[in-house]
C-alpha cells in the first residue's frame, strides 16, 4: 500500500509492509568505523587499563592521549553529587572493561553476517544490535574513543554527535543531572548485564503526494486522550513517540533537556542510533525497539533531575529483548520562519508533516503491529519549534489512522483535551476519513493576516500604504491564533454537521 509500485501481501493489515523490501544488499552498505579499527589508537584507549585510575585528574590524563578532552567539570560534579568511591572503585573499571570487549563482541557479531554499518539516507533498512555489544558501544563513547573515527565519518557522511567530552566537561546542573543517569546505566548494567537485541529501523517509502491523502478512505480511529501533566511513561506497553532533532538523540550529550534528550539519558541504549544513523531526510523516521528504562527523573528542561533508579517492568520476548517501542521523528522548526496558523495549514506543512509522522507510525511489519497497535505521543515540535498543538493533533491523528495505528494523546499542560477526545468520538461514530479531515483542514485554512501600515502625509493625515483584510477573515484568523479550542471546534461543526465552511 504504502510503497510505489508495490502492493502489501496478502494477510497483512493496512500499512504494513515488510522492511526487506527496501533493504541494500551488503555491498551498498558502509561498514561503521569502530576505534578498535585503529591500532595506535586503540593502543591508547588499551592504557586506560593499564593500572587503577584513581581520581579525576588521571583519568583525564590518560583520555587526552586519544581525545581532546575539555575537562572533567561536569564528572567532578556528578560524583560529588552521588557519591565518587564506586565510580572509582567499581563503575569506571567496568566501563574500562566493557569497552575493551568491542572486538572481540563485534567479531562475534560479524561473524553472524551482521557486521556493524551506517544507514544510508533515503532508504529502508533494519539493523539489530546484541544488548551486550550495545554496552561495549556506550562505554566507548563514554570514553570519547570515537571521537577519531566520526571527525573522518562527518567529513562524509552527516552523522549526530557521539562524543561525552563536552558532557563530562559541563558543570550545568541539567548536563550533570543527565550524566548522572548515564553512571547509573553502567552502574546497572555491571550488576546484571542485559539480554537481547536493540532493534533500529529506518523507515522511508511511505510517503504520500496530497491528492492521495485529501483522497484516502481509511476511516479515523479511535483516539484516547490522557489526563493532563500525565506523561508516556505511565503508558509502558505503548509505541511512544520521540519527538526527535533531525540528527537522533539531539541534544543529549551537548546541552538539550526536553523530550528527547530526557528520554535518551534514562534509556542510554537508544544513544546506540547515533552511532549508525544519519540525519533524517523530509520523508523519514527512525524506529527503535528494545530500549530499557534505568533511571528516574525529576523536573524539565532548566529543572532536570536524576531521579533515582527505575527498574522497568516492561515485558520481554524470550530472548530478553525488551518489548518496548521508540519512534523518532523530526517536526518543522518554525522559530525563522512564518510560525502563523495560517502558514502552518498550509498544503506544504501539513503534507510534510503528515507524510514525516507516517514514516514514524508505519508499522514495519504485522508483529510490529501486533505488538504496538497504540502509539503514545503528544504536542509534537509545539515548544521551542513553535508547532500550533491542537492542528498537530489532527495531524498525528490522521496519520496513525492511515497506517492503521491507534493514538493515546497527552496534552500535558494544553487543555484542549476534552474537546479532541469528544471530536474523536463522533467522528468515528460517524464513520470519518483521514480524506475528510484533512479535506476540511484544507478549507478551513484562515486567510494570511494583512496589516494596515499607515505613513504620515504631510497634511498631517496618514496613507495607507495596504489595505487591510476583510473583517471576516481578520475575525477567523484572531480567533484561530488565539485561542487553541476554536480550530477543534470548527473541524468539528463542519465534520459532522455537513457544513462547509467558507474560506
Amino acid at each position: 500500500f504504502w510503497l510505489k509500485g508495490l502492493e502489501a501481501p496478502e494477510g497483512l493489515p493496512p500499512g504494513a509492509w515488510s522492511a526487506h523490501w527496501c533493504v541494500h544488499a551488503m555491498s551498498d552498505r558502509r561498514r561503521l568505523c569502530l576505534p578498535c579499527d585503529d591500532r595506535e589508537h586503540w593502543a591508547n584507549v588499551v592504557a586506560l587499563a593499564a593500572s587503577p585510575i584513581d581520581g579525576l585528574e588521571e583519568l583525564q590524563k590518560r583520555m587526552s592521549v586519544y581525545c581532546q578532552l575539555r575537562g572533567v567539570g561536569g564528572l567532578s560534579r556528578a560524583l560529588k553529587d552521588s557519591g565518587h568511591q564506586l565510580f572509582w572503585q567499581s563503575t569506571l573499571p567496568s566501563i574500562i572493561q566493557r569497552a575493551l570487549e568491542l572486538p572481540t563482541l563485534h567479531a562475534q557479531h560479524a561473524a553472524r553476517g551482521e557486521p556493524l554499518w551506517v544507514m544510508q539516507e533515503n532508504a529502508m533498512a533494519r539493523q539489530e544490535i546484541p544488548r551486550d555489544l550495545g554496552v561495549s558501544l556506550l562505554a566507548n563513547m563514554f570514553l570519547c574513543t570515537f571521537d577519531k573515527a566520526f571527525d573522518a565519518l562527518r567529513c562524509e557522511v552527516d552523522m549526530p554527535e557521539p562524543s561525552f567530552v563536552m558532557l563530562l566537561a559541563n558543570g550545568a546542573s541539567t548536563e550533570v543531572a543527565k550524566l548522572r543517569m548515564f553512571i547509573h546505566f553502567f552502574e546497572r548494567v555491571a550488576q546484571s548485564p542485559p539480554q537481547g537485541r536493540i532493534i533500529i529501523n529506518r523507515v522511508v517509502g511511505t510517503a504520500l503526494d496530497a491528492d492521495a491523502w485529501l483522497q484516502s478512505s481509511q476511516p479515523l480511529l479511535p483516539l484516547e486522550v490522557a489526563p493532563e501533566r500525565v506523561g508516556f511513561e505511565t503508558a509502558p506497553g505503548l509505541a511512544h513517540a520521540d519527538f526527535a532533532n533531525q540528527y537522533i538523540g539531539g541534544g543529549v550529550l551537548v546541552g538539550g533537556c526536553v523530550q528527547e534528550e530526557i528520554r535518551f539519558s534514562i534509556c542510554p541504549e537508544l544513544c546506540l542510533s547515533m552511532l549508525v544513523c544519519p540525519c533524517m531526510q523530509v520523508e523519514e523516521a527512525i524506529q527503535i525497539i528494545g530500549a530499557e528504562q534505568f533511571s528516574n527523573y525529576e523536573g524539565y528542561m532548566f529543572s532536570l533531575r536524576f531521579g533515582g533508579d527505575f527498574v522497568d517492568e516492561t515485558a520481554r520476548w524470550p530472548d530478553g529483548t525488551v518489548q518496548s517501542a521508540v519512534l523518532a521523528m523530526d517536526a518543522l522548526d518554525l522559530r525563522w520562519q512564518d510560525d502563523s496558523l495560517c502558514a502552518q495549514m498550509s498544503q506544504g506543512c501539513l503534507l510534510r508533516e503528515l507524510n514525516k509522522s507516517a514514516a514514524a507510525f508505519a508499522p514495519v511489519d504485522s508483529e510490529s503491529l501486533a505488538h504496538f497497535p497504540i502509539v503514545a505521543t503528544g504536542n509534537w515540535g509545539c515548544g521551542a519549534f513553535g508547532g500550533f498543538a491542537p492542528l498537530k493533533a489532527l495531524v498525528q491523528w490522521a496519520s496513525a489512522s492511515q497506517c492503521g495505528r491507534r493514538l493515546r494523546y497527552f496534552p500535558f499542560e494544553q487543555s484542549f483535551g476534552p474537546w479532541l477526545r469528544d471530536l474523536s468520538d463522533a467522528s468515528v461514530q460517524a464513520g470519518v476519513t483521514v480524506g475528510n479531515l484533512l479535506t476540511m483542514l484544507s478549507r478551513l485554512r484562515p486567510a494570511p493576516m494583512r496589516f494596515e501600515l499607515k505613513l504620515p502625509t504631510g497634511d498631517g493625515e496618514s496613507s495607507p500604504l495596504r489595505e487591510q483584510a476583510e473583517g471576516d477573515e481578520v475575525e477567523k484568523s484572531a480567533d484561530l491564533n488565539r485561542y487553541p479550542f476554536r480550530l477543534l471546534e470548527l473541524v468539528s461543526t463542519a465534520l459532522l454537521d455537513n457544513e462547509t465552511p467558507s474560506k
